[in-house]
């Protein structure tokens, strides 16, 4: 236990230097890397998405670096900021996902058929009744979950910041009559339905994505969440049974585990994301600056919560004609305009002036079938965007 007249983690020491020069090395580190995939941006609605994750590595360390620096007057206020950062980086990793195989259209043609199978604990799927298909609604399901953690943790640090400031927040206690263990459960659940999507994403799309190796990816990116959650947990029960004497001891411990823990995870970064596997010299690239706000932007997150949770969002059922079997099955789905699309659009292009960014599929079992004013053909139509700065969704 620490001496609480002169602790370990005040003032300019030793362990400042230490951790500094971690928090800096990785940081330089995975700049270098972003900085690699910005030069040759050849694929940005798939760079994007690679490099927003990849950040996570600077964001944490420096931000706690600077944590234990500032002491405790500001160290709540900097972790507050950096925690929110993970839920950033679990939405771009389910977007990074779907990028890799064209979009959520791509992965429903290839999956077509497939179904999770239930009743599974190592999967997670004992507690459904029927197996889960592949389709359109699963995906916009996986995306409602981890949708739904990038609001909810900044709205719980916002809360963090208002109860610190008037001392009802008891940081890192265990205290019931306090707010921080409410604000751990809510933070926890919000987490937990937040990698359960994406691990149910990645059952069902893995065929699709099996060659852009996404299992080091999702490990590499779970375990750098996992570890800061049940960092944060373990210090405030050390602090609770006496182990640690402050919750600003326990706060300054996880920091330092936080910066030592990035420069694995920088490393592990260059092999996960390579950027090789974009240079293209025959590709026509955008300039550095402009490559640089395509990923900053978060336009793209808000377009995307509105189509996800709008009603507009659909499924329809269609049927025979008399010629043809009905298929209760069959699906239409509804996709929101976005990016070059939607400016076209809004130009009043229409149909016909976004004509090179559609391609329309139709099922391959009902032949050349069409929608027209007196036939109800089934067939199955999807709308899927070729565009490099934004997918449909």
């Amino acid at each position: 236990m620490s001496d609480d007249s002169n602790p370990w983690y005040t003032g300019y020491k030793a362990a400042h230097h230490a951790t500094g020069f971690m928090a800096w090395t990785s940081a330089v580190i995975t700049i270098a890397l972003v900085a690699a995939h910005v030069k040759h941006y050849t694929h940005p609605h798939v760079q994007r998405h690679i490099n927003r994750v990849v950040l996570i590595v600077p964001v944490f360390s420096l931000l706690s670096w600077g944590s234990l620096a500032s002491g405790d007057n500001t160290a709540v206020y900097i972790e507050s900021v950096r925690d929110c950062y993970e839920s950033w980086v679990v939405y771009n990793f389910m977007s990074l996902c779907l990028a890799y195989v064209g979009g959520p259209g791509a992965i429903v043609n290839a999956m077509q058929g497939k179904e999770i199978e239930r009743g599974s604990y190592m999967r997670g799927t004992c507690w459904f009744n029927a197996n889960l298909v592949v389709d359109g609604q699963f995906i916009r399901r996986c995306k409602q979950g981890t949708l739904q953690f990038v609001f909810i943790k900044p709205i719980l640090s916002l809360l963090e910041i208002v109860l610190h400031a008037k001392g009802t927040l008891g940081d890192g206690q265990m205290n019931f009559l306090k707010a921080y263990p409410y604000i751990l459960f809510v933070y926890n659940c919000s987490y937990s339905v937040a990698l359960y999507a994406l691990w149910m994403f990645y059952l069902g799309a893995r065929e699709p994505l099996a060659k852009h190796k996404p299992l080091l990816k999702f490990i590499i990116v779970k375990s750098v969440i996992f570890l800061s959650f049940w960092q944060s947990f373990f210090t405030a029960a050390a602090v609770r049974v006496g182990s640690l004497s402050t919750p600003a001891e326990g706060r300054a411990v996880q920091d330092v585990l936080i910066c030592c823990e990035m420069v694995v995870v920088a490393v592990l970064m260059w092999f996960a994301f390579p950027y090789t596997d974009f240079v293209d010299p025959d590709r026509s690239k955008s300039g550095f600056v402009s490559n640089v706000v395509n990923f900053v932007s978060v336009r793209d997150v808000f377009d995307d919560t509105q189509h996800q949770f709008s009603s507009t969002y659909q499924q329809y059922t269609l049927h025979g004609d008399g010629d043809t079997p009905d298929r209760s099955g069959v699906q239409m789905r509804t996709f929101a305009a976005l990016g070059p699309e939607r400016n076209l659009f809004r130009a009043g292009g229409g149909l016909e002036g976004a004509s090179d960014l559609i391609s329309l599929t139709h099922d391959p079992e009902m032949g050349n079938a069409a929608f027209d004013s007196s036939t109800s053909n089934t067939v199955e139509t999807q709308i899927q965007a070729k565009v490099d700065s934004t997918d449909l969704i």
